[in-house]
């Protein structure tokens, strides 16, 4: 193989899941073709420092690696609107013509024409210009074998009311949209669905159906895509690459340990996740959770908690995925728990990197997160799980009923007070044995995994 495999994109530094979504898959490619080359698409503007972040981080997982910044973005915020192709685009189809294609207010007959632009003529215009304007993203797409969509939830439209079509939905689908019209082999991976509105649902059934594969992460959003009739002939479940993120930092966590007095699988970490209308980072949610809901959510955190530490002896280690609960967590959570609880809990009052977070997840006795992906990365290091998530944090949490888990998947608002401490003294007092079935289902995952790269090296673009 002489091209190189294109992956499209690597995703936020602010959540500990997805900085390892791309080295969860790097890993996997490394085992498979050590010595194929991979460029990397990242999904932050060449300005941003998280771009310069990801660039030297990412390499160390797969030699042959090259990141490359986002080219379909402009730095400053103006989305798809400040390149000459958008221009010619917009001309040709006037603004008020595509607010109404945005909003979903156009004729079915222009918002298809307005799709056979995008797909075949202006997608066209912006491949030309990135050849003249950004050559090394031009160079990425022209010789690529495959382009590869990594896994995340990131096709929505719609989604809690959100239609930001143009400095958002159109970007992120970008790269397969070049792929198809350059005539490259292109597949979808581990991805969940969770709202894809018309008129976008025109556009994505064409891209869908022209891809290799597109892959759920999770059986609600693959039963969602038929539903829509958006399914391709090979889709169907695969894994998270996350699951396959090999990162570990032993001596960061060994000395977190000792200054914080934990023991090995004597400590729960317990995340949270607290719907923001203002968010410092992106939240998907956009705060759509009532200030009621949430203070309701956190009185039943409390009472685990404190159950947890009365009945068990261990401690709980309150921290984070994402940076956003660095700003709520303390306020909504640590400070209302009474004076015994917080003399065994310790509240970590920084952001961590993934290899640290893997590292102490790894010698937690529980893993109770509100969050995806550090459930996807506690189950990777065979520690025990619940997850306690709220509707709004979409279809990603059918994974846990897909993996067998599925007592303990509980929903925050609508569990009783106490079902959280039974199952996690569920947990506690067949500790040995949920382990043994976590060890279990790493060979599934990982089989899985290689049979999606077998179909990437099936297709690839000599």
């Amino acid at each position: 193989m002489s091209k190189h495999l294109l992956i499209t994109y690597s995703w936020s530094v602010n959540n500990i899941g997805d900085i390892g979504i791309t080295p969860g898959l790097l890993s996997m490619i490394k085992q498979e073709k050590p010595e194929l080359p991979v460029k990397v698409l990242s999904w932050l503007p060449k300005s941003d420092p998280g771009y310069i972040k990801t660039k030297d981080y990412l390499p160390q997982y797969k030699d042959n690696c090259e990141v490359l910044p986002m080219p379909f973005v402009a730095s400053d915020g103006g989305g798809m609107a400040k390149n000459k192709a958008w221009q010619k685009f917009e001309q040709r189809w006037g603004s008020s013509k595509l607010e109404s294609f945005r909003k979903g207010t156009l004729t079915t007959y222009e918002s298809e024409a307005i799709v056979e632009d995008i797909l075949e003529k202006y997608s066209m215009e912006l491949f030309e210009e990135l050849k003249i304007n950004n050559p090394s993203a031009a160079n990425a797409f022209e010789n690529a074998g495959f382009v590869y969509y990594n896994s995340g939830t990131t096709f929505n439209y719609g989604r809690l009311g959100i239609k930001d079509l143009w400095a958002y939905t159109l970007p992120l689908a970008m790269s397969l949209i070049i792929a198809r019209r350059l005539g490259i082999p292109y597949g979808v991976g581990s991805q969940s669905f969770d709202a894809l509105e018309w008129p976008m649902d025109l556009l994505y059934k064409k891209l869908f159906g022209d891809a290799k594969f597109v892959y759920c992460r999770d059986t609600d959003s693959l039963n969602y895509l038929a539903q829509r009739g958006l399914t391709n002939k090979f889709s169907g479940w695969r894994p998270d690459t996350t699951f396959f993120f090999k990162g570990f930092d032993e001596a960061w966590a060994d000395k977190f340990m000792a200054e914080n007095k934990l023991e090995n699988e004597k400590y729960m970490c317990v995340m949270l996740r607290i719907s923001d209308s203002k968010p410092m980072f992106n939240d998907p949610t956009g705060g759509a959770v009532s200030e009621e809901r949430k203070l309701d959510q956190m009185r039943k955190m409390k009472n685990f908690l404190e159950q947890w530490i009365e009945k068990t002896g261990c401690k709980v280690l309150l921290c984070h995925e994402t940076r956003g609960t660095l700003l709520n967590a303390k306020n909504y959570l640590y400070d209302i728990l009474s004076d015994e609880a917080k003399e065994q809990c310790v509240y970590m009052d920084s952001f961590w990197t993934s290899e640290q977070a893997y590292s102490v997840f790894k010698r937690a006795r529980v893993v109770t997160s509100m969050e995806m992906h550090s459930i996807i990365m506690s189950i990777n290091v065979g520690t025990p799980i619940i997850h306690n998530p709220f509707d709004e944090c979409g279809r990603k949490k059918y994974m846990i009923n897909d993996l067998g888990l599925s007592k303990y998947l509980i929903d925050i608002d609508s569990c009783t007070d106490d079902a959280m401490t039974t199952a996690a003294l569920d947990i506690h007092n067949n500790f040995e044995a949920e382990k043994q079935y976590l060890k279990e289902l790493k060979p599934t995952l990982e089989a899985r995994s290689r049979e999606t790269l077998q179909e990437v090296w099936s297709a690839w673009k000599k």
